[in-house]
Protein backbone atom coordinates (compact mmCIF):
# COMPACT_ATOMS: atom_id res chain seq x y z
CA UNK A 1 0.00 0.00 0.00
CA UNK A 2 1.41 3.63 -0.72
CA UNK A 3 1.79 6.04 1.50
CA UNK A 4 -1.16 8.06 0.57
CA UNK A 5 -3.25 5.11 0.23
CA UNK A 6 -2.20 4.17 4.24
CA UNK A 7 -2.92 8.37 5.34
CA UNK A 8 -6.22 8.17 3.80
CA UNK A 9 -7.09 4.71 5.88
CA UNK A 10 -5.50 6.38 8.75
CA UNK A 11 -7.61 9.43 8.16
CA UNK A 12 -10.98 7.11 7.61
CA UNK A 13 -10.33 5.37 10.87
CA UNK A 14 -10.32 8.70 12.45
CA UNK A 15 -13.24 9.87 11.37
CA UNK A 16 -14.62 6.50 12.64
CA UNK A 17 -13.63 7.07 15.74
CA UNK A 18 -11.49 9.63 16.91
CA UNK A 19 -8.27 9.56 19.16
CA UNK A 20 -5.51 11.09 20.43
CA UNK A 21 -3.91 14.67 19.18
CA UNK A 22 -5.06 13.53 15.58
CA UNK A 23 -9.02 13.32 17.03
CA UNK A 24 -8.56 16.45 18.37
CA UNK A 25 -7.29 18.37 15.54
CA UNK A 26 -10.20 16.51 13.58
CA UNK A 27 -12.80 18.36 15.46
CA UNK A 28 -12.73 21.99 14.33
CA UNK A 29 -11.89 21.07 10.40
CA UNK A 30 -15.56 17.87 11.14
CA UNK A 31 -16.77 21.10 13.04
CA UNK A 32 -16.25 23.43 9.43
CA UNK A 33 -17.35 20.68 6.87
CA UNK A 34 -20.57 19.70 8.50
CA UNK A 35 -21.94 23.63 9.47
CA UNK A 36 -24.08 23.03 6.59
CA UNK A 37 -25.59 19.97 6.47
CA UNK A 38 -26.22 20.21 10.33
CA UNK A 39 -28.02 23.55 9.72
CA UNK A 40 -30.43 21.52 7.15
CA UNK A 41 -30.99 18.43 9.27
CA UNK A 42 -31.84 20.94 12.41
CA UNK A 43 -34.37 22.78 10.33
CA UNK A 44 -36.00 19.87 8.53
CA UNK A 45 -36.58 18.25 12.12
CA UNK A 46 -38.33 21.34 13.27
CA UNK A 47 -37.28 21.56 16.85
CA UNK A 48 -38.79 23.63 19.44
CA UNK A 49 -38.10 24.78 22.84
CA UNK A 50 -39.76 22.02 24.16
CA UNK A 51 -38.41 19.25 22.92
CA UNK A 52 -36.01 16.72 24.24
CA UNK A 53 -33.12 16.65 21.41
CA UNK A 54 -30.75 13.56 21.70
CA UNK A 55 -27.52 13.60 18.99
CA UNK A 56 -25.92 10.43 18.54
CA UNK A 57 -22.66 10.48 17.22
CA UNK A 58 -22.41 14.27 18.83
CA UNK A 59 -18.34 14.37 17.89
CA UNK A 60 -16.97 17.60 19.95
CA UNK A 61 -20.94 18.97 20.43
CA UNK A 62 -20.69 21.42 17.74
CA UNK A 63 -24.87 20.04 16.30
CA UNK A 64 -25.97 20.72 20.23
CA UNK A 65 -24.88 24.10 20.63
CA UNK A 66 -26.52 24.65 17.58
CA UNK A 67 -30.07 24.06 18.93
CA UNK A 68 -30.87 27.26 20.44
CA UNK A 69 -33.05 26.86 23.48
CA UNK A 70 -34.85 23.64 24.21
CA UNK A 71 -35.74 21.80 27.25
CA UNK A 72 -33.23 19.41 27.37
CA UNK A 73 -30.38 18.12 24.88
CA UNK A 74 -27.69 15.07 25.40
CA UNK A 75 -25.24 13.62 23.10
CA UNK A 76 -23.60 10.33 22.94
CA UNK A 77 -20.15 9.31 21.25
CA UNK A 78 -17.67 6.29 21.13
CA UNK A 79 -14.81 8.53 21.04
CA UNK A 80 -13.86 9.70 24.43
CA UNK A 81 -11.59 12.39 22.76
CA UNK A 82 -14.91 13.79 21.29
CA UNK A 83 -16.51 13.37 24.96
CA UNK A 84 -14.23 15.33 25.77
CA UNK A 85 -14.65 18.05 23.89
CA UNK A 86 -18.03 18.10 23.81
CA UNK A 87 -18.12 18.38 27.44
CA UNK A 88 -15.89 21.44 27.59
CA UNK A 89 -17.83 22.73 24.84
CA UNK A 90 -21.38 22.30 26.46
CA UNK A 91 -20.09 22.83 30.53
CA UNK A 92 -22.49 25.35 31.24
CA UNK A 93 -25.94 23.41 30.07
CA UNK A 94 -24.17 20.79 31.37
CA UNK A 95 -23.43 22.11 34.96
CA UNK A 96 -26.82 24.05 34.95
CA UNK A 97 -28.83 20.26 34.79
CA UNK A 98 -29.58 20.77 30.97
CA UNK A 99 -27.36 18.46 28.84
CA UNK A 100 -25.77 15.77 29.32
CA UNK A 101 -23.00 14.14 27.52
CA UNK A 102 -22.26 10.16 27.42
CA UNK A 103 -19.99 7.94 25.97
CA UNK A 104 -22.13 4.54 24.12
CA UNK A 105 -22.80 2.68 21.34
CA UNK A 106 -25.43 3.87 18.64
CA UNK A 107 -27.12 0.34 19.35
CA UNK A 108 -27.21 -0.16 22.95
CA UNK A 109 -28.09 3.59 23.74
CA UNK A 110 -27.58 5.03 27.63
CA UNK A 111 -30.76 6.40 28.27
CA UNK A 112 -34.04 5.21 29.36
CA UNK A 113 -36.93 4.54 27.26
CA UNK A 114 -39.41 7.44 25.98
CA UNK A 115 -36.49 9.93 26.25
CA UNK A 116 -36.82 11.99 23.24
CA UNK A 117 -38.91 13.95 21.22
CA UNK A 118 -36.10 14.60 18.40
CA UNK A 119 -32.96 12.26 17.75
CA UNK A 120 -30.00 13.87 15.35
CA UNK A 121 -28.12 11.27 13.47
CA UNK A 122 -25.37 13.18 11.35
CA UNK A 123 -22.24 11.13 9.45
CA UNK A 124 -22.90 8.22 11.50
CA UNK A 125 -24.64 6.04 9.64
CA UNK A 126 -21.38 5.04 7.53
CA UNK A 127 -20.05 3.59 11.13
CA UNK A 128 -23.21 1.48 11.89
CA UNK A 129 -22.75 -2.39 11.52
CA UNK A 130 -26.23 -2.97 12.81
CA UNK A 131 -29.00 -0.78 11.34
CA UNK A 132 -31.81 -2.46 12.49
CA UNK A 133 -30.14 -2.50 16.24
CA UNK A 134 -30.09 1.40 15.60
CA UNK A 135 -33.28 2.06 14.59
CA UNK A 136 -34.68 -0.17 17.13
CA UNK A 137 -32.69 1.36 19.74
CA UNK A 138 -33.91 4.33 18.09
CA UNK A 139 -37.72 4.03 18.47
CA UNK A 140 -37.13 2.73 22.22
CA UNK A 141 -35.71 6.00 23.11
CA UNK A 142 -38.08 8.47 21.38
CA UNK A 143 -41.12 9.37 22.85
CA UNK A 144 -44.73 8.90 21.53
CA UNK A 145 -44.61 11.24 17.80
CA UNK A 146 -40.59 11.28 18.11
CA UNK A 147 -38.73 12.07 15.09
CA UNK A 148 -34.88 10.74 13.94
CA UNK A 149 -32.72 12.58 11.39
CA UNK A 150 -30.47 11.22 9.39
CA UNK A 151 -28.10 13.25 7.06
CA UNK A 152 -25.19 11.03 4.44
CA UNK A 153 -23.27 12.36 2.16
CA UNK A 154 -24.73 10.34 -1.10
CA UNK A 155 -22.54 7.67 -2.21
CA UNK A 156 -21.78 9.37 -5.54
CA UNK A 157 -19.65 12.33 -3.61
CA UNK A 158 -18.38 9.83 -1.06
CA UNK A 159 -16.47 7.85 -3.80
CA UNK A 160 -14.67 10.84 -4.60
CA UNK A 161 -12.76 10.93 -1.16
CA UNK A 162 -10.02 8.19 -0.60
CA UNK A 163 -10.52 8.87 3.25
CA UNK A 164 -14.28 7.46 2.86
CA UNK A 165 -13.38 4.15 1.20
CA UNK A 166 -15.93 1.60 1.93
CA UNK A 167 -13.02 0.08 3.90
CA UNK A 168 -14.06 2.49 6.86
CA UNK A 169 -17.30 3.94 5.80
CA UNK A 170 -20.77 2.45 4.22
CA UNK A 171 -21.79 4.24 1.44
CA UNK A 172 -25.76 5.17 1.08
CA UNK A 173 -27.38 6.41 -1.95
CA UNK A 174 -31.47 7.44 -1.73
CA UNK A 175 -32.51 3.45 -3.10
CA UNK A 176 -30.36 2.04 -0.15
CA UNK A 177 -31.92 3.97 2.60
CA UNK A 178 -35.33 3.40 1.52
CA UNK A 179 -34.76 -0.28 1.51
CA UNK A 180 -33.77 0.03 5.27
CA UNK A 181 -36.44 1.57 5.90
CA UNK A 182 -38.65 -0.96 4.34
CA UNK A 183 -37.08 -3.80 5.96
CA UNK A 184 -37.40 -2.56 9.10
CA UNK A 185 -40.97 -2.05 9.42
CA UNK A 186 -41.16 1.56 7.71
CA UNK A 187 -43.79 2.43 5.84
CA UNK A 188 -43.67 4.94 2.67
CA UNK A 189 -45.51 7.16 5.19
CA UNK A 190 -42.97 6.99 7.73
CA UNK A 191 -40.04 8.36 6.10
CA UNK A 192 -39.13 11.34 3.96
CA UNK A 193 -35.78 11.58 2.21
CA UNK A 194 -34.49 14.63 0.44
CA UNK A 195 -31.25 15.96 -1.62
CA UNK A 196 -28.94 18.27 -0.12
CA UNK A 197 -26.42 19.95 -2.34
CA UNK A 198 -23.72 21.58 -1.06
CA UNK A 199 -20.51 23.43 -2.29
CA UNK A 200 -18.03 21.93 -4.55
CA UNK A 201 -20.53 19.78 -5.83
CA UNK A 202 -21.26 17.46 -2.94
CA UNK A 203 -24.51 15.90 -2.50
CA UNK A 204 -25.90 15.13 0.56
CA UNK A 205 -29.28 12.66 1.67
CA UNK A 206 -31.78 14.22 4.31
CA UNK A 207 -34.11 11.53 6.17
CA UNK A 208 -36.51 12.10 8.67
CA UNK A 209 -38.22 8.75 10.15
CA UNK A 210 -41.60 9.20 12.44
CA UNK A 211 -40.40 6.73 15.40
CA UNK A 212 -43.62 4.40 15.48
CA UNK A 213 -43.33 1.55 17.14
CA UNK A 214 -42.47 -1.37 15.38
CA UNK A 215 -45.64 -3.82 14.12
Amino acid sequence: MSLRARAAAALGRQLACPSGAGGRLLGPLMRFANRRPSRALIDALAIRPHHRVLDIGCGDGAVLAMLGDVAWRAGVDRSATMIAAARHRLAWPIRTGRADIVEGDMRALPFADASFDRIIASNVLYFCDNIPAFLAECRRVGRPGATLGIYVTAAQSMARWAFASQATHRHFERGDLEQIFAANALGADDFSISALSLPGGIEGLIATVELRPAT
